[in-house]
């Protein structure tokens, strides 16, 4: 038995929820939690079916506050946070908890992933990246990828508060970032989970995934060095070019919400003229 908890958070997933469970099941852990926030499906019987799961139901207050709750439920030393959409691949908890033992003072490990289609066909696979000044890193983007592939010391995801409920996305990434300042990080060498992608998920939304980028950002701005300052700047450029990328593919692929999100473009991102007429004499050219 591994002193770790799973905890999952489920918001009317019922459809997934039992693959969810069955992964987290088969990896050994202390306990796993099923924290139902608020589902209006079956989630529950769902939930309630399988022996050995702590089920905690709250009223709906998103996904941050689901998480935390697992996080104040949680009776162990570490703690994996698994959405209920998605699953862990055998041995994942087996890996990560040897790869937090073996690095001192490490706050969270984190392991690669795979895409699976709505089905849970598999689409591709991402090794875990492995970067130095790994703080810096993270400014420039969430190379980590997958929430469920990371193992936290529970101390420490304690101490700096949780996840922050303000946040209805990107809240992972801002947890890695307050604890990645002060503490090392550290990846291991396994396709650790399945990050199902189907129309609902919550990375689909862009404009919140925009506005919510910039705040995390705005977070750590204060006490910057000059590199990580300079890495910040970066980051902030490459999430605009990234999600003005996205918005002018949604743009070709309905027209008849162009306008619409060509203003979206704009509101975040000063330069979103400028690449829409470079995508477009690249098309030309």
């Amino acid at each position: 038995m591994l002193d770790a908890t799973i905890a999952i958070a489920c918001y009317s997933q019922a459809a997934y929820l039992a693959e969810a469970i069955e992964s987290a099941l088969a990896q050994g852990a202390a306990e796993v939690i099923v924290v139902d926030d608020g589902s209006t499906d079956g989630s529950a019987t769902v939930a309630r079916s399988f022996a050995g799961v702590t089920y905690h139901h709250q009223a709906n207050a998103g996904l941050s506050a689901a998480r935390n709750t697992g996080l104040a439920l949680a009776r162990t030393s570490t703690i994996l946070f698994l959405d209920a959409d998605d699953r862990l691949r055998p041995g994942t908890l087996a890996a990560a908890t040897e790869r937090l033992r073996a690095a001192p003072g490490a706050a969270f490990v984190y392991g690669g992933y795979r895409d699976i289609a709505a089905d849970g066909a598999p689409i591709s696979e991402h090794p875990p990246v492995t970067k130095p000044a790994s703080f810096a890193a993270l400014l420039h983007d969430n190379y980590i990828g997958m929430h469920g592939t990371v193992l936290y010391d529970t101390a420490a995801l304690r101490a700096i508060g949780g996840f922050d409920t303000s946040l209805t996305s990107c809240e992972d990434w801002d947890a890695y970032l307050r604890l990645a300042r002060h503490h090392p990080i550290a990846s291991y060498p396994l396709i650790a989970a399945d990050y199902r992608r189907h129309p609902h998920g919550m990375s689909r939304n862009l404009a919140r995934m925009a506005a919510m980028t910039e705040r995390v950002l705005a977070k750590q701005a204060e006490g910057l060095s000059a590199g990580e300052a300079a890495a910040l700047r970066a980051g902030r450029d490459f999430a605009r070019r990234q999600r003005s990328l996205a918005l002018i593919g949604a743009m070709r692929a309905t027209p008849g919400r162009a306008l619409a999100l060509a203003w979206l473009g704009w509101r975040h991102d000063a330069r979103f003229p400028l690449r829409l007429a470079h995508a477009a004499l690249r098309r030309l050219g």
